[in-house]
């Protein structure tokens, strides 16, 4: 089978947090079922030196093709769209006033390739579009309703003027939604846990209102978790942390955990959290406002790596607690020595699609407190719950005293009990989270899609 997964992001290559390293993982995992995938994605001015060219398809001048671990890669090169710095603005957690132009422009070249192909596998609302114009059959992959592209109404169908339904396709009160126009016109639509398949077919503020559309699909919304590369973020092998370290031998964490306590300059006598990934409210961080005095008194400290609309708040902590709370722009390195060097992980999670930095976190041993809802509540068991089993903590409650006695029975157990901590590591380091049976999953319904037509 011939796949093309249209994206705007594949990591190492460009990447703002999750979404990069989820094509990767799929993308790597369905070529070791014998999936021939090609990923096409925008070649940004900072990937100016990557790939061969060839010529262009629609709006691309060229397309420059590479190859990595047996995945071909196709830069669509539009400089009018992309020779600009950043992905989707000129920095972390802002976007272009012409994000809806660039990515019409985008959609449009992976249409035209889309014949040389069996599936045309579309990630989130940059790319949702393709569905209108793809000449083979197409899924969407939701990584998280709460981004879309939106657009003036009547230039976004102009882009598609070619789809007769595009302007009944488009319209959302009055202006173009792009994720909209994806979900009616693909022939699946996917997300990436079970339990957020169904929030986003019922609950309106998870799917920014689209829950109604999802809910009406003739083909339902099919949840596929998320895994990760677990050859690439191993601490057995992994180059970027001080020292290696595995389940049956955690010695080498303090080193990482020396380095963290450098590069960030707080109190290394407290219990060390990290939080890796957007800054936004999805990601609960309303909550730790009324308790977080309360909580670095008691010994909370947090490294904060990612950007988003919710930096000011994350710096006000910044401001107030400045030996316990730190906060800088993400980077992979700084991710993986915050998993690394973190005693634990804290994810509290408004809502939360799949969630990769909890998996990432329990493969290099901090055991994360999350908030069970999507996917942290298929992948974190908690201490007390069930401790034969157990990796983490959690809690249910959306309220600053449940995330407050999360954190503190984490904390109690981290300094009182070292063999159930250790427990705990080993359990999560140990189990298997990567991508092989989303593969096999995708795989079914590619097949089923092609079935259907």
């Amino acid at each position: 089978m011939n796949v093309l997964m249209v994206v705007a992001e594949m990591a190492p290559f460009a990447t703002s947090g999750g979404l990069g390293d989820a094509i990767t993982g799929i993308a790597h995992a369905l070529g070791r079922i014998d999936v021939d995938v090609t990923v096409v994605m925008p070649r940004y001015q900072f990937l100016s030196d990557l790939g061969e060219a060839r010529p262009g398809e629609g709006p691309a001048v060229a397309l420059y093709q590479h190859t990595e671990a047996g995945v071909r890669i196709l830069l669509v090169d539009d400089p009018e769209s992309f020779d600009r710095p950043g992905i989707y603005g000129p920095e972390p957690g802002t976007a272009y006033e012409d994000e809806w132009r660039r990515w019409g422009r985008f959609c449009r070249v992976a249409a035209a390739l889309s014949g040389q192909f069996d599936i045309v596998h579309l990630h989130d609302a940059q790319a949702a579009p393709t569905a209108l114009l793809s000449s083979r059959p197409t899924v969407l992959t939701l990584h998280n309703a709460a981004y879309s592209v939106m657009a003036p109404v009547e230039e976004a169908v102009d882009l598609f003027a070619d789809v007769a339904e595009a302007h009944d396709l488009f319209e959302w009160y009055g202006s173009a939604n792009y994720l909209k126009a994806g979900v009616m016109a693909a022939d699946q639509v996917t997300t990436v846990s079970a339990a957020y398949a169904r929030q986003i077919a019922e609950d309106p503020e998870v799917s920014s209102g689209l829950n109604e559309y999802l809910a009406a699909l003739d083909h339902p919304v099919i949840g596929i978790l998320n895994g990760i590369e677990i050859r690439r973020f191993d601490p057995r092998t992994d180059a970027s942390i001080p020292e290696p370290f595995g389940p049956d031998d955690l010695s080498g964490r303090a080193a990482a955990r020396d380095e963290l306590i450098a590069r960030t300059g707080l109190d290394g006598s407290g219990v060390l959290f990290g939080m890796v990934g957007r800054m936004t409210g999805q990601k609960g961080l309303e909550l730790l406002d009324p308790v977080i005095g309360r909580l670095v008194e008691a010994g909370f400290r947090l490294v904060a790596v990612g950007n988003g609309d919710e930096d000011g708040r994350v710096d006000g902590w910044v401001a107030d607690h400045p030996e316990a709370v730190w906060h800088a722009g993400y980077s992979e390195d700084l991710a993986r020595l915050a998993w690394a060097g973190g005693d634990s992980f804290l994810m509290p999670s408004r809502f939360e699609p799949g969630g990769l930095g909890n998996l990432y976190a329990m493969r290099y041993g901090a055991p994360p407190v999350v908030r069970f809802t999507g996917g942290l509540a298929a992948t974190v068991v908690d201490a007390d719950a069930d401790p034969a089993t157990a990796n983490g903590f959690g809690f249910y409650d959306y309220t600053s005293e449940a995330l407050a006695a999360a954190v503190e029975r984490a904390m109690h157990t981290y300094r009182h009990e070292p063999v159930r901590w250790a427990q705990l590591q080993q359990e999560g380091m140990r189990a298997d989270w990567g991508w092989d049976p989303s593969a096999r999953r995708y795989l079914d319904v590619y097949q089923s899609v092609l079935g259907r037509a």
